[in-house]
């Protein structure tokens, strides 16, 4: 994985700032102040061993003040006040090219220090502050020249060293070397901060893809376990990571249960069904708790992170919660095989993707729950459809049971039926095949037309339950019209309701007739005094009630004697009397 580690600087150049690019900047200005300083420290440590004359007490100072002036910028550096330190190391930059083209004329040293404060200025100040500072030094340049061909200087200091000389070959070389150093700092951290930004955009790259990835991924999934698998897979690759997995929060919030994982050690985990406490002593436990990002850029330093035998190779964790609202489902936890691998930006990236998957993750649980519901609903009505269907075989059963009983109540074993000619009517029991045709449920209405008769025949339908059919005829050429059969079946309907009422009104007073005369009956036995009169009451009644022209009844116990001093079971076996 590319991404920044907090090992990369040496402690001194480590500075609290909001973003990658002011810590890079801190760091270059930081290096070239102490760098410039201190090399101009030795140079003016070094001028007293030469000999020369008021020149030198005055360069003396101008470089002491300049090494006072570099640690002040880097105190304003280290106070996070980076733009001030820019402009006022920028400044003494200029004041020593001053300084050095009034003293010097138009020479190498100062030439050199003014190139530096220039891109100095364009890596710190910007494009603004770029072309103030090449203004300046050409001006200088231009105001140099024309001073040199004129034979004259800004600050005509005596000088008792002349250019050409060995001391003067030593002070160009210091200087010259300290600000070629200089220049080779601050384009070595240029450098540095192109190639960390190209890493940077190629990260971002890998990122938004595996961001679309997820969203195309939640889009594709057709179920919770298929968009979790194919998630810490695409991450994992996409950031290079050693292990990538998912936990999500059991319904009582208690567990963290791991849900997928990479790898042959994911599939050993999800076997054994492994799971983390929330609030634990662990990464994830901890995130589980506290809903915010933990980070263990050092695993063998950090007490929060828990080892696990499966993955020996983990040299740094992170784990994000996985939030809908302020609710915390999850956790997406992954694993790193180099220390210091999680920066800020990695942090950020990861936690965006980690909102996505959330919300996927929300979805793909509704989406089951509603196939989930489906199922069951579906489940629940082919129950339903079953139990319907029972209770219209029982309906029908009943009603035929109940119209077989009124039939032989009505000692009607053959049916009822009428017949009507003109105005004659009459019974009939014959059925002719156009209403066998509809009794038998071939067709619900049996229209048969020819030239001598036109049949219609229609079935007569209670509950279900085919009990008769009612057909109408009609001759000459007059056939049978949609609406009058729609008039007919409607009537049909009507008549069906109808028999069926009547049906179970006489059953209901028939059986109120039997009930009443069974009381009666029961009352006059009841008002008997003896069992003779008992046994006679009852013989009476019944054979009055019943029609019976002849009524036997005989009380003999198995024990006493039978009739003519033998009983029942004498008589059966032939020992009673002949």
């Amino acid at each position: 994985m590319s991404a920044a580690r907090s090992g990369d600087r040496p402690p001194v150049f480590r500075f609290q700032y909001d973003n990658e690019l002011d810590q890079q900047r801190a760091a270059a200005l930081s290096w070239t102040v102490l760098l410039a300083g201190g090399l101009v420290l030795v140079t003016a440590v070094f001028l007293p061993l030469l000999r020369g004359g008021g020149y030198f007490r005055a360069g003396n100072i101008v470089y002491l003040a300049f090494s006072l002036g570099s640690l002040l910028s880097y105190w304003l550096i280290r106070a996070r006040r980076l733009r001030l330190a820019s402009l006022f190391f920028v400044t003494l930059l200029f004041a020593l090219a001053t300084f050095q083209f009034g003293a010097f004329g138009l020479s190498a040293r100062a030439v050199v220090v003014g190139m530096a404060a220039v891109i100095l200025a364009s890596y710190l100040l910007g494009t603004a502050g770029m072309l103030s500072a090449a203004l300046y030094l050409a001006a200088l340049v231009i105001l140099a020249a024309y001073l040199g061909v004129r034979g004259a200087r800004l600050f005509p200091l005596p000088l008792e060293v002349q250019p050409g000389s060995a001391q003067w070959m030593i002070l160009d070389v210091i200087q010259i070397l300290t600000f070629l150093l200089v220049l080779v700092a601050v384009l070595g951290f240029q450098a540095r901060g192109l190639l960390r930004y190209a890493r940077t955009v190629q990260r971002t790259a890998r990122q938004l893809e595996t961001a679309a990835v997820v969203s195309e991924t939640a889009a594709a999934a057709t179920s919770l376990s298929d968009l979790l698998n194919l998630v810490v897979e695409r991450i994992r690759e996409a950031y290079g990571f050693y292990h990538a997995q998912v936990f999500l929060l059991d319904q009582e919030g208690r567990m963290a249960r791991l849900q997928a994982s990479t790898g042959r050690a994911g599939e050993a985990l999800l076997a054994r069904g492994h799971a983390l406490p929330v609030g634990s002593q662990s990464v994830v436990g901890q995130c589980s708790a506290r809903r915010i990002p933990i980070v263990v850029n050092d695993t063998l330093r950090s007490e929060t992170h828990r080892p696990n035998e499966l993955l020996p190779d983990t040299r740094a964790e992170l784990a994000l919660p996985l939030m809908i609202g302020s609710d915390v489902i999850g956790v997406l936890d992954v694993q790193s095989t180099e220390a210091n691998v999680f920066s800020a930006d990695d942090v950020r990236s990861l936690q965006v993707m980690a909102g996505q998957l959330a919300t996927a993750i929300d979805k793909a649980r509704l989406v089951d729950q509603l196939q989930a519901r489906a199922i069951e609903n579906q489940r629940l009505f082919e129950e339903t459809q079953r139990n319907l269907r029972q209770v219209e075989e029982l309906t029908r059963r009943l009603t035929r049971e109940g119209w077989a009983d009124y039939l032989q109540t009505r000692r009607a074993a053959r049916g009822l039926g009428y017949t009507l000619h003109g105005e004659k009517m009459q019974r009939d029991t014959s059925w002719t095949s156009t209403m066998r045709q509809a009794y038998q449920g071939e067709h619900s209405v049996v229209v048969r037309q020819d030239r001598n008769a036109h049949i219609a025949a229609i079935p007569v339908v209670v509950r279900g339950e085919v009990i008769g059919v009612l057909e109408v005829e009609r001759g000459g050429g007059r056939h049978w019209r949609d609406d009058e059969i729609e008039m007919a079946e409607a009537l049909v309907q009507r008549l069906a309701l109808a028999l069926e009422n009547a049906r179970l009104y006489e059953q209901a007073t028939l059986a109120a007739t039997r009930e009443q005369i069974v009381n009666q009956i029961a009352q006059d036995v009841q008002q008997a005094e003896t069992i003779d009169e008992v046994l006679q009451a009852a013989l009476v009644e019944l054979s009055s009630v019943l029609g019976a022209s002849r009524g036997v009844v005989q009380i003999s116990p198995r024990e006493s004697a039978g009739p003519g001093g033998g009983s029942p079971a004498a008589l059966a076996d032939g020992r009673g009397e002949d």
